[in-house]
């Protein structure tokens, strides 16, 4: 064999291996970034989450989203559907900032009707810069630039991992799925010892940390340029946000690091930004105190039991705990207050 015939056998060669490649993964497409899975089980988890949630958000079939971090990741959408009508799906971005909020927003409406969001407000997201990721995400996934699906295409962990993942479950299908993707609720251990393991109530006088103006410019931000678009934008569209349940633990852990007076204005500025769209609702369940006073809901000061996610979605959909005024918002936080400073106070959990 010449030389011009060993150079175009081999470029042949590796133009077959790179375009079979390609169909390979576009025909598998363990993401769903082409196509919905129909033949298989998509490979979708938490460690998966920011590469799943974009064919979830341009391919299946919704007309309403769960936007949040973990605090919505245990929502059941079939229990949405049936309290609330539609059909939901979770595009959940663990310990996201607005702005990742945002990204999953302008590709829910980018590509669908949305009728329904369901918001998750976690007072920390709001305290980064409104243009600031702070999950990275695959933005190639997210485009419509075919040509950077290289990324994708030629990624050793879909070509080594998820595409054989996906052919281990070809011919089954997962019912469930949309109801148990993300989720982690049955997997930690709940309770006070969990809870308190690594807490600690510094019995010191705590000077606030002077950040408060800071803190409330970067809300301010975050609300005008990551939600109220959305909001007014599209105005036959119902949002639903909340304030989570946090348990009361991790509004004194806040006030022993010196952010909690901080963090409490964050709440009132997103009310007051928010509260005069009529297309929204605003819940808090801060404050609920069977809920936040009983460390058995929790695996840590933060995160409760998908229990606790199903009971907001009953109380939503009946209208409980809607904040009717900014009264009722100052009172809640008024115990969240009492609640911080009484066990900073003790030097423990009191409740």
């Amino acid at each position: 064999m010449n030389r011009k015939k060993w150079a175009a056998l081999t470029l042949s060669l590796l133009g077959l291996s790179i375009g079979g490649t390609v169909a390979l993964v576009a025909a598998v497409d363990p993401f769903e970034v082409y196509h919905k899975a129909t033949a298989f089980i998509p490979p979708i988890s938490n460690g998966t989450q920011i590469y799943s949630n974009a064919g979830i958000a341009k391919n299946y079939a919704y007309d309403s989203v769960v936007i949040g971090s973990s605090m919505t990741e245990n929502f059941r959408p079939s229990q949405l559907d049936r309290l609330f009508g539609g059909q939901f799906v979770k595009l959940c971005v663990n310990a996201g900032s607005s702005f990742n909020h945002k990204q999953m927003m302008d590709m829910a409406f980018a590509t669908h009707d949305v009728r329904r969001v369901l918001y998750g407000v976690d007072v920390e997201a709001l305290t980064y810069f409104y243009k600031t990721p702070k999950c990275e995400m695959p933005d190639y996934l997210y485009d419509d630039n075919l040509f950077n699906d290289v990324s994708y295409w030629f990624n050793k962990s879909v070509l080594l991992t998820y595409i054989p993942e996906c052919l281990a479950t070809l011919g089954q299908s997962d019912p469930d799925q949309l109801d148990t993707m993300y989720s982690w609720g049955d997997l930690y251990a709940y309770g006070r010892e969990a809870v308190l393991a690594d807490v600690s109530f510094s019995r010191d006088t705590v000077e606030q940390i002077n950040a408060e103006a800071g803190l409330s410019q970067q809300t301010k931000l975050n609300v005008e340029h990551n939600f109220l678009p959305f909001v007014e934008q599209h105005p036959d569209t119902q949002f639903i946000f909340f304030f989570p349940p946090y348990s009361a633990a991790e509004w004194a852990t806040m006030q022993s690091k010196g952010t909690l007076e901080a963090m409490l204005a964050l709440r009132g500025l997103c009310y007051d930004a928010l509260s005069g769209y009529d297309n929204v609702t605003i819940y808090d369940f801060s404050a609920r105190e069977d809920w936040v006073l009983d460390l058995n809901n929790y695996k840590d000061t933060l995160h409760y039991g998908q229990w606790i996610n199903d009971a907001m979605a009953e109380c939503i959909a009946g209208g409980e705990y809607a904040v009717s005024s900014r009264e009722t918002l100052d009172a809640a936080t008024e115990k969240l207050r009492a609640w911080a400073n009484a066990q900073i106070e003790a030097g423990g959990w009191i409740f």
